[in-house]
């Protein structure tokens, strides 16, 4: 009995290291690279429960001139920003190994506005898309730092825009041989909102630290 106790409790202490070891040796924080564009990070919070946050930006501008003049003017010039984010939680079932499987909830909200002007009429409009998306997705482990992974699942949109457009009105008048002009500016307001059930795809690229 003595024997055992001995041998049982130097395997104790040889179990926990090597299951330290082990975790030590497996990643928990990765950088992820996706389509749709999107980067991110991917942290493993437990054996079976990882998180996903990732974010996703874009800028676009332009103008468009008169070709036909000495020296170009512009007509009209636009700009968009676009941000967005999201996070999803990674349930991983079956087995854990080279090749892991997982149900994925996420959640995004993304927004866009846009500004325009063209003559006499300026325009500003923004849109505002939130998400909630379920999906099956399969991650498999090339090396100890770099895997890939592909989702698919189907998605619930809200949408909401609002656009507010000003265009300046200029008129004249003649009196006793004298012409006057008046400017005033016109406001326009609109709003709009949409629901959408879509499928969702995506594929990516983890680079583990």
């Amino acid at each position: 009995m003595t024997v055992m106790k001995t041998i049982g409790m130097l395997l104790v202490p040889m179990v926990c290291l090597a299951s330290a070891a082990r975790a030590q040796d497996t990643p928990k924080v990765g950088l992820t690279m996706g389509y749709p564009a999107s980067a991110g990070l991917l942290w493993r919070i437990g054996e079976r429960v990882a998180l996903r946050p990732e974010v996703s930006l874009s800028h676009v501008s332009g103008d468009t001139s008169a070709p036909d003049l000495t020296i170009p003017t512009p007509l009209s010039t636009d700009s968009t920003n676009s941000l967005g984010a999201g996070v999803s939680a990674l349930l991983y079932v079956g087995p854990r190994d080279a090749l892991s499987t997982y149900i994925s909830p996420r959640f995004s909200y993304a927004r866009t506005s846009t500004s325009a002007a063209s003559g006499t009429s300026t325009s500003d409009s923004t849109v505002c898309a939130y998400e909630v998306t379920g999906s099956f997705g399969a991650q498999y482990l090339l090396g100890r730092r770099f895997g890939v992974f592909g989702e698919l699942g189907v998605g619930y949109t809200r949408t909401s825009t609002d656009i507010t457009s000003v265009v300046t009105i200029t008129t004249g008048t003649l009196a006793n041989g004298v012409v006057s002009q008046s400017t005033r500016a016109q406001a326009l307001a609109s709003g709009s909102h949409s629901n959408a059930i879509s499928t969702r795809s995506g594929v990516g690229l983890i680079f583990f630290f």
